[in-house]
């Protein structure tokens, strides 16, 4: 038998089939775990849109807070003017009164304080009554305050989750559409959002800052006034002058309540034998809002029945030697009070820690079944957080605040992405 003359020709082709084979092996690793790094880094892109989006809608969530609370600022402030506007118009329908009645006369008001000072009581005549009206709009404000921003602000903080929910899982749906519902699975791996916020009591929530507006807004500064006339007017006080005083305050108490008060009382020298020298009040204006009984001293309808001199010392009253309180004004003021209803301070939103500097965080995880049956996980971790724009000039601090609406989005580092 004949032996071939090159034994080993077939072993290069056992060989090349061995490597191809080995070849394929690696391709086919090589395709799995590029499918499998392609999947992973689709999901992560995703998945950090989707916590982005929910960032945005804490950020939008918190600026939304902050004008609701400039608002409720605003709000509150308008009711103080409402009610300065009340006893303004009320003073002048009683000071219209006084006139009418000659008590005290212009043409005296005029004689000892100017023509200035006489035209102005004069034109009391004209004074109407606008009282409801001005009640009305009183009353509109305070249902702002409590029904509608409020509740929006409730609505707001404790809707949140559930927006942020629907914002993720749509994000999810519209982006892997090639994915079924049943292969993703997402959490929340950490979650700052619950202990964000707190409700503050009325007091702690709105009087610093209303207490910063009031002292911006003259109208609402105290209204006091004093004119006095030449003296000699009595030649047994030469020294003494009769006085024209005004006297008003609008404030808001501990409760949120507001009180205005507006009195004008013209102070006349008279003496006599037993006390000497001494102030004769001629209430001409008063007025008084408070949603309280505020003690003092009861004035009688007139003094016909009892000299004014005795019923002032009786009563303990200071300005009959000093002219410093209109006390029979002020008097009368409480015995025609009309207190309109109101609310004390209502809750509100603010930052549970103010020292935090951003905030609140939360972590997102996602697992994925991969088209080849591989599970995929990966993660991704946002926050909203508060920066006022550069070069800003608003005289508040640096800090977080639920009252200025600078709070923005932003992605943060997760820990890992994925195994």
């Amino acid at each position: 038998m004949r032996q071939p003359e090159h034994p080993q020709e077939g072993a290069v082709l056992a060989w090349g089939l061995i490597a191809l084979a080995l070849l394929s092996v690696a391709w086919g690793g090589y395709f799995h775990v590029n499918q499998i790094a392609e999947q992973q880094g689709r999901l992560s892109l995703v998945l950090d849109a989707a916590a982005y989006g929910a960032a945005t809608e804490q950020a939008r969530t918190l600026n939304l807070l902050a004008y609701i609370n400039r608002a409720q600022l605003g709000h509150q402030l308008a009711l103080g003017h409402l009610l300065t506007l009340a006893t303004w118009d009320r003073a002048a329908q009683t000071q219209s009164g006084q006139v009418r009645r000659a008590n005290p006369p212009a043409h005296l008001i005029a004689m000892m304080f100017g023509s200035a000072h006489g035209l102005a009581y004069t034109q009391a005549r004209s004074a109407g009554d606008n009282q409801q009206a001005l009640e009305q709009a009183f009353q509109a404000h305070q249902h702002l305050i409590y029904e509608v921003l409020a509740q929006a602000q409730q609505q707001l903080v404790q809707g949140l989750p559930q927006r942020r929910q629907a914002i993720i899982q749509a994000t999810l749906e519209g982006s892997l559409p090639d994915w079924p519902a049943q292969a993703l699975s997402w959490q929340f791996e950490q979650d700052e959002w619950p202990q964000f916020l707190l409700l503050q009591a009325g007091q702690s929530q709105w009087r610093p800052g209303l207490e910063h507006l009031v002292s911006l807004y003259g109208f609402l500064a105290p209204r006091d006034y004093e004119a006095r006339s030449y003296p000699g007017v009595d030649r047994r006080c030469p020294l003494w002058r009769h006085h024209l005083r005004r006297s008003g305050r609008t404030e808001f108490d501990r409760s949120g309540r507001w009180h205005s008060n507006d009195t004008q009382s013209m102070h006349m020298v008279r003496s006599n034998r037993w006390i000497g020298c001494y102030f004769r009040e001629y209430a001409m204006a008063w007025a008084l809002q408070t949603p309280f009984p505020v003690p003092g001293i009861s004035a009688p309808d007139d003094f016909s029945g009892q000299s004014f001199w005795k019923w002032a010392l009786e009563q303990g009253n200071g300005s009959l030697l000093s002219a410093q309180g209109n006390t029979v004004a002020q008097s009368w003021a409480q015995r025609d009070a009309r207190p309109w209803s109101q609310r004390p301070w209502v809750d509100g939103y603010a930052l549970a820690d103010h020292s935090q500097s951003a905030g609140p965080d939360f972590v997102l995880n996602l697992q994925g079944q991969g088209h080849l049956g591989q599970t995929v996980h990966t993660r991704a971790a946002a926050q909203s957080f508060f920066s006022l724009p550069p070069g800003n000039t608003d005289s508040v601090d640096d800090g977080p605040s639920l009252f200025v609406p600078f709070w923005q989005a932003r992605l943060m580092d997760s820990g890992g992405r994925g195994s």
